[in-house]
């Protein structure tokens, strides 16, 4: 009994982990006012790439770790990201 329960509590630590890393949040990118600036790519590019031709950032990642989104949040002009953990 106890190791399907054991089993049980490891799974549900995996699902945990593997939605949303401590120390990470989820990014969300709404492009549409974006002015092409490009801050948001050399402030996190592990995080945000660019489109040349398009002229829009795109996301390469969609979790972030909170610094890097805060920051994300705070020095984009136009307001483009936004934390998908917040409720």
């Amino acid at each position: 009994m106890g190791n399907r329960h054991d089993s049980a509590v490891a799974r549900h630590a995996q699902q945990e982990t593997a939605t949303a890393p401590r120390g990470f949040r989820e990014v969300l990118l709404s492009p549409g006012d974006c002015s092409g600036c490009g801050a948001c790519m050399e402030l996190a590019p592990d995080i945000v790439g660019w489109r040349e031709g398009d002229e829009r950032p795109f996301l390469v990642s969609d979790m972030a770790p909170d610094g890097v989104l805060t920051e994300l949040m705070a020095f984009c002009p136009e307001g483009c990201f936004e934390d998908g953990d917040a409720s």
